[in-house]
């Protein structure tokens, strides 16, 4: 048998492909990648990268994105391309699937695209708008989902890599959604809560759950009886744009008391500070039995008949 000589070149290029084969293989496994996974992986033909940037959650927008934006990501602003909505006068809503199908075809994700979601990471918050996307693709069926650890502001590190300027245009494909409704949460299921043994946990900042301060998207202060509160910026370093290790994590949840393998609702104002919450629980942790109240207090406090407990009843 003849003997196959394989050239330095070809050889650098199978060992290229075994190590991008590997990264890709690496990043679907994880909800969490990081740089260095993205940048093996990020111009590859079935991964889409979404940055979703917007001036209300990161005070930067599409303009920003085309000064420097992770390489062949597009854009898709988080609050005005579509990805929630105002439905019966409660904002920050999960949109008709319809529009969403749409919406998500249009950036050019299908069916067996791998979406890596790159907020701007530059707090907690930044980082909720990116859970918020992650759970929105699962709950409409589509698993081959993750997100950018440190967010955009932590890929050009030590390591040389660099942000690509300019804009990437998409190319529409068809999504078929496949709607999970168990992944759904009504208020009559949050009310059977504390019946069903389900723990409720508001991700609210400390002055709202206590009812101290009232957001102006809720009708009423205070939060829902029984609730156990884990402030958002507790689940990222330092209120930043790293995901908390999932040891960390844990311990937190047991120094609140919030019991990691019960049946959980996450809750908020809207809805967008839970889904880090879900994200945290459910993808980290592995409590495959965490839901995200999509109305949260929004919804939930426009009904006079639903009761809100205040810890601190405040009258000025």
């Amino acid at each position: 048998m003849k003997a196959i000589t394989i050239t330095p070149v070809a050889a650098a290029i199978l060992l290229g492909v075994f190590f991008a084969d590997g990264a890709l293989a690496a990043a679907e496994d994880s909800p969490l990648v990081s740089a260095d996974e993205l940048e093996a992986i990020a111009c590859s033909p079935d991964v889409v990268v979404l940055d979703i940037r917007s001036m209300k959650i990161d005070g930067q927008s599409r303009e920003d994105y085309a000064r420097g934006h992770v390489p062949c990501a597009v854009h898709s602003d988080y609050i005005k391309a579509g990805w929630r909505a105002k439905m019966d006068g409660v904002p920050g809503m999960l949109p008709a699937v319809d529009k969403l199908q749409s919406l998500i075809g249009g950036l050019g994700i299908g069916n067996d695209t791998h979406v890596v979601i790159a907020p701007l990471g530059a707090d907690a918050k930044s980082m909720a708008a990116a859970a918020r996307v992650y759970w929105t693709l699962q709950l409409l069926g589509h698993d081959r989902v993750s997100i950018l650890d440190g967010g955009t502001l932590g890929y050009p590190e030590k390591d040389g890599r660099a942000l690509e300027p300019g804009e990437r245009a998409a190319e529409p494909t068809r999504f078929q959604a496949r709607l999970r409704e168990d992944m759904l949460v009504s208020p009559q299921d949050v009310a059977d809560a504390a019946q069903r043994g389900a723990a409720l946990v508001d991700y609210r900042q400390r002055a709202e759950f206590t009812g101290l301060n009232r957001n102006p998207r809720t009708v009423r202060a205070g939060t829902i009886a029984g609730a156990y509160n884990l402030p958002l910026d507790w689940l990222t370093r330092d209120n930043g744009g790293y995901v908390r290790s999932a040891e960390t994590l844990g311990e937190i949840y047991a120094f609140l008391g919030i019991p990691r393998d019960a049946d959980q609702i996450a809750f908020c104002n809207t809805g967008h500070n839970s889904s880090l919450g879900w994200f945290v629980a459910h993808e980290l942790l592995g409590n495959e039995r965490v839901r995200v109240y999509d109305g949260s207090m929004a919804q939930w406090s426009r009904e006079e008949s639903r009761p809100i407990v205040r810890v601190i009843g405040v009258t000025d």
